[in-house]
C-alpha cells in the first residue's frame, strides 16, 4: 500500500518518534504517499458504514504505531471521523506519540473500571479522538477477545467513518490474531533489514489462518535515493490480491 522513508531507533524514544507525526512542516513526498495510502484504503471498501481496520507487523519497533497514527491523521484531515484505538495492551505506543495519559484507556473500560465516555479523548488534530491502552493488565489476550470488546467496536462504529486499531505485533504475542472477527482487514507494517521474508510470511500466515484478511503492506524504513525521493515525490504501492 505505500512506502515510507523515516527511521524508527531499536531504543524507543518517544521525543524523536514525535518528529515523524504529519503536520504541516513535513515534507510533500511523505504527504503524498500518505494520501495515497488514504486512497487505497477508501477504493478497498467492500461495504458501507464504517471501517475498521487494524496496522500490525511481524516484531516490535517496525513502526507500525507510527503508520496507525498518521494514517488517522490523514483521513481526518479529510474530513472524516476517525477514531484510533490502542490495542497494544502489553507495549502501547499511542499514548506516548500524542503526549497524553494511557489511562484511564481501553483496559480499564474493558474491566468496567470506567465509562466510555471517560476513555473516548479528542486529540489536538480535528475529526480524530483516541482511545489509549489504559493500564497495562495481566490478561490482554482475554481482554481483547471479551464480549465488552465486540460490544466497543459496535458502539464506536455507530459515532465513526474509520476505526484504526494498533495492534500488537504478531510474531510476539497472539492478541493480534484474537481481534480478527472485529475487523475488516489490517493493513501489515514491514521494516526494512529489520526481518527477514520467511518471518513475514510466517506472521501473515498467523492472520490468515485466524481468518483475518491483509489489505495490503506499508514499508517502512525503504532504501531510496535521498535525492529521487524528495524530488520525484517517490511513493508506491504494494496491494494483496
Amino acid at each position: 500500500m505505500g512506502f515510507f522513508k523515516f527511521k524508527k531507533n531499536k531504543k524507543s524514544n518517544p521525543i524523536e518518534e514525535r518528529k515523524y507525526i504529519i503536520n504541516d512542516d513535513t515534507p510533500f513526498a511523505i504527504t503524498e504517499a500518505y494520501k495515497g495510502l488514504r486512497t487505497n484504503v477508501t477504493f478497498s471498501r467492500t461495504s458501507e458504514g464504517c471501517r475498521v481496520i487494524g496496522l500490525t507487523s511481524s516484531f516490535s519497533s517496525e513502526g507500525k504505531s507510527i503508520n496507525c497514527l498518521n494514517l488517522a491523521i490523514t483521513f481526518a484531515k479529510a474530513d472524516s471521523k476517525v477514531l484510533i484505538i490502542d490495542c497494544d495492551l502489553r507495549r502501547p505506543n499511542i499514548s506516548r506519540l500524542l503526549d497524553i495519559k494511557s489511562s484511564p484507556g481501553l483496559s480499564n473500560f474493558l474491566v468496567n473500571l470506567n465509562k466510555l465516555s471517560e476513555v473516548v479523548r479528542k486529540t489536538e488534530y480535528e475529526g480524530l479522538d483516541v482511545i489509549t491502552s489504559g493500564d497495562i493488565p495481566p490478561n490482554p489476550s482475554e481482554l481483547l477477545s471479551s464480549a465488552r470488546m465486540e460490544d466497543l467496536i459496535g458502539e464506536m462504529s455507530t459515532r465513526y467513518d474509520y476505526i484504526f486499531i494498533d495492534t500488537p505485533p504478531v510474531n510476539m504475542v497472539t492478541d493480534a490474531a484474537i481481534l480478527s472477527k472485529l475487523l475488516e482487514g489490517m493493513i501489515f507494517v514491514v521494516r526494512e533489514k529489520r526481518v527477514d521474508k520467511d518471518e513475514v510470511i510466517n506472521a501473515i500466515s498467523q492472520l490468515e489462518f485466524a481468518g483475518m484478511k491483509v489489505l495490503g503492506f506499508v514499508f517502512n524504513d525503504v532504501s531510496v535515493d535521498e535525492k529521487k525521493y524528495y524530488r520525484r515525490h517517490h511513493y508506491g504501492y504494494s496491494r494483496r490480491k
